[in-house]
């Protein structure tokens, strides 16, 4: 590894982890919305960096600043979700915590050289687990007929491309192309997402939030079908990107 590979090397991980400290639910607000701006240009800084690296084919390169934008975007992610929290927005705050858990799992992923980033995921699960209230998740089934590499661009599994693994700066995944149709819903204990779950659910005079325990008034639930089954109504996040189901 050159001389200039290795200080660009230590002078991101000394930037990264002067910003670490304000990874804390009890750091000032100011500071920290100070932090994720500071953290925020520094995404950008990586953006430019890996294209560099893409550009001359460095593929280890990449991978390597592919690793310290998850780790970036981690720690961005969890130090607004305390910011969320102090600000009684529960529900985005649980966003910002799925988004961390993630960016730390594709940094994993992304260059060996981040391995330890492994420990945060294991802090990340033990917020999930004394901050937040227990989740009721769900899946959405579905037959999918095609899914194209995000890499290559073509139909996955005819390429050599594998989901999950780093090329030349980025990760592998699916895309789903052709949907012949979507079956059933179903709760689920280890959801593929985790913001796929119930937002709130219907209550004598009104709906109540899920994360928070607050009624908002309005309609209750509408009328039980009319072959007497009894179900419950609620409002439910069913993908990543914002499907509601009802």
């Amino acid at each position: 590894m050159g001389e200039t590979r290795v200080a660009l090397i230590d002078e991101l991980n000394e930037s990264v982890k002067s910003l670490e400290g304000y990874n804390y639910i009890t750091r000032d607000s100011y500071l920290q919305r100070e932090a994720c701006d500071n953290l925020t240009a520094l995404l950008r800084r990586l953006g430019d960096l890996k294209q560099e690296a893409i550009d001359r084919g460095d593929d280890d390169m990449a991978n390597t600043l592919l690793g310290f934008e998850c780790s970036v975007g981690f720690l961005r992610a969890s130090i607004s979700m305390w910011l969320l929290l102090k600000e009684g927005r529960a529900d985005d705050a649980w966003r910002r915590l799925v988004e961390a858990q993630r960016l730390v799992a594709d940094a994993v992923r992304a260059h060996p050289g981040f391995a330890r980033m492994a420990g945060h995921g294991k802090q990340l699960q033990a917020i999930e687990d004394l901050i937040f209230p227990p989740q009721k998740f769900m899946s959405l089934g579905m037959v999918v007929r095609k899914r194209l590499c995000s890499i290559c661009g073509e139909v996955y599994g005819e390429c050599d491309h594998l989901v999950g693994r780093p090329y030349m700066g980025h990760l592998c995944h699916t895309i789903v192309s052709e949907i012949e149709e979507m079956n059933h819903i179903a709760f689920v204990d280890q959801p593929a997402d985790k913001n796929a779950r119930v937002v709130e659910f219907n209550v004598p005079g009104g709906r109540k939030n899920r994360m928070t325990w607050k009624v908002t008034p309005g309609e209750v639930a509408a009328p039980d079908p009319a072959d007497g089954q009894k179900g419950l109504a609620v409002n439910a996040i069913l993908s990543g990107d914002g499907l509601l189901g009802h």
